[in-house]
């Protein structure tokens, strides 16, 4: 019997902060994890000026970055099933072209 679990989730089984700091090459600590209801009034609410969007090749996650302040980006990772996670990380530790080869960027 196979098993498909590395392919569903996402980057080699990366999830969550792992794999925000996985695909930025950052350390996990420079990641912090924002409440969807936080997230989700910083970027859509507000109306935030969106980045860019990076899509993953086999999972269909998207990883969508929001600038929030001259300092601060948070990112909204979506899951294939559209669950949001919301993480803030410095504008210094953004990537504007995915650093994995498995993610491209879509926009």
């Amino acid at each position: 019997m196979s098993s498909h679990e590395n392919r569903s989730q996402g980057t080699m089984g990366r999830r969550g902060r792992g794999l925000i700091a996985h695909l930025f090459d950052i350390d996990i600590e420079r990641v912090e994890s924002l409440s969807w209801p936080l997230g989700n009034r910083v970027t859509v609410e507000a109306d935030a000026n969106r980045r860019f969007r990076f899509d993953h090749r086999r999972s269909h996650r998207t990883v969508t970055a929001f600038e929030v302040t001259n300092d601060t980006c948070v990112l909204r990772l979506r899951t294939p099933v559209g669950r949001e996670k919301f993480y803030g990380i410095s504008n210094t530790d953004i990537a504007t072209k995915p650093l994995r080869a498995d993610w491209i960027r879509t926009d």
